[in-house]
This record gives C-alpha cells, sequence and structure tokens, in this order.
C-alpha cells in the first residue's frame, strides 16, 4: 500500500511502531528501494540523520511475504501487477523468474 493510502486510515499507526500484524499477515514500511524502516532506522542513527525515510521520498506498507520481490521488480512494477489483479502468489512467481511475464 501506497503511504497515500495507509496515512490517513486505522493503518497510520504503524508509524510509530514500522509494522503491524493484520488479519494474520504482517505489514512493514519500506522505502522505494524496498527496505525495511528498521534497515533504514539503524543506517540513519550511523549517518547521524533524524530522519531514517526523508518527507517526500514514497514509504509503502508491504506484506512480509512480499518483500524480496518487492526488492526485485521494485515499487512501479509491484503496483503495476497489484492494479493489474495479480495475486501475492503470482507476483513471487513473476519476481522468481527475473521479472518477466
Amino acid at each position: 500500500m501506497t503511504e497515500e493510502f495507509w496515512a490517513n486510515t486505522h493503518l497510520s499507526v504503524v508509524r510509530y511502531y514500522g509494522h503491524i500484524s493484520l488479519m494474520g499477515h504482517e505489514y512493514i514500511i519500506v522505502n522505494k528501494e524496498g527496505k525495511d524502516i528498521f534497515q533504514l532506522s539503524a543506517e540513519a542513527h550511523k549517518a547521524g540523520r533524524e530522519n531514517a525515510i526523508e518527507p517526500g521520498e514514497p514509504c509503502d506498507l508491504v506484506v512480509k511475504t512480499l518483500m524480496v520481490a518487492y526488492r526485485k521488480l521494485g515499487r512501479d512494477r509491484i503496483i503495476a501487477l497489484i492494479k493489474d489483479g495479480r495475486s501475492e502468489k503470482e507476483i513471487n512467481d513473476i519476481a522468481k523468474k527475473g521479472g518477466e511475464q
């Protein structure tokens, strides 16, 4: 889910915790490259930055089982596949095949 979708819903509490469990699925905040908020926070801390994800940068809420596919296929491709009605299994299969299909 893009931030525009989740930020103004009941899911907005995720911004305080970095992840949320919902209906048996764990969702985690990631940046546009697919790095999770915890990894980004550690990197920001080491670099002396205040923000893990800078304002204006995309931060999506991704189901944990799609994290690898998100990194491999990229943000735009994942969003396009979801809008196209592809299932989680189909998206993971596409990622395993190198993104073709």
